[in-house]
């Protein structure tokens, strides 16, 4: 699928915008750990990170700890026991926005890509929904075997990880992995990795972008298409004082 092919797709996803406004993806879920507060922001996206517990469960859940233990060597019985908000299924967060918003699936692992994107098409439908991960294999693997998913290399690092430096520089891992788009850490899209991949044809996702004068400034960029952000009311409200 051609980087333009893509960008038309978010757009006709996000009908209801205006032709040329980027999109938002609601990052965090609520207190409770539902997804009401993120569907009911009117983001066009929820963004649901994607781990696997130590019995083979697919769970709804940022950080690789949960209540101080490794998620990876807990039960899905045992994480649930550990903390006092929900740690959802990933079947029952996909249920939670299907119908209301679209699915931004970011895997924080490698090694559920398959189940992942079975799951989505399932309960989401085809088309949408798209998967972003820092692993370039995992994006070799989900478009060997379902080329119509839409799939984003995320680029950037922290300064202190291994391979950080050739974040600045990602287009050749990028055009390898078959990736549709680059999720750009908003960092690395200020120094110039953002011009870059737009002058190679990708649309960019931006995160985690909570300041307001990013968000302004992200959000009058036409070459950025979807915002990641904790706060999607606000970027919707700044978005429509753009219009």
């Amino acid at each position: 699928m051609s980087s333009v092919r893509v960008w038309l797709g978010l757009r006709t996803l996000g009908a209801m915008r205006a032709p040329h406004s980027t999109a938002i993806s609601a990052h965090r879920r609520d207190h409770h750990g539902a997804f009401d507060t993120a569907v009911g922001s009117g983001a066009e996206y929820v963004e649901i990170d994607v781990r696997r517990t130590g019995d083979g469960e697919l769970v709804a859940h940022h950080d690789r700890e949960v209540g101080g233990l490794p998620l990876a060597r807990c039960t899905y019985e045992r994480v649930r026991a550990a903390v006092d908000r929900p740690v959802p299924l990933l079947g029952d967060a996909l249920d939670a926005i299907a119908g209301r918003a679209l699915g931004h699936l970011d895997l924080k692992e490698r090694g559920a890509e398959h189940e992942t994107v079975e799951l989505a098409m399932e309960r989401l439908g085809e088309g949408r929904f798209v998967v972003t991960t820092r692993y370039s294999e995992s994006i070799r693997l989900i478009k060997r075997d379902f080329p119509g998913v839409r799939t984003a290399l995320s680029v950037g690092r922290g300064v202190w990880e291994r391979g950080a430096v050739r974040d600045l520089s990602p287009l050749a891992l990028v055009r390898a992995c078959g990736a549709d788009m680059v999720a750009l850490n908003h960092r690395l899209a200020r120094l110039g990795v953002l011009r870059q991949c737009a002058r190679a044809g990708f649309p960019a996702m931006v995160w985690t972008v909570n300041a307001e004068p990013l968000m302004r400034r992200f959000l009058g960029d036409p070459r950025v298409a979807v915002l990641v952000t904790d706060h999607p009311g606000r970027a919707l409200a700044l978005r429509d004082e753009g219009r």
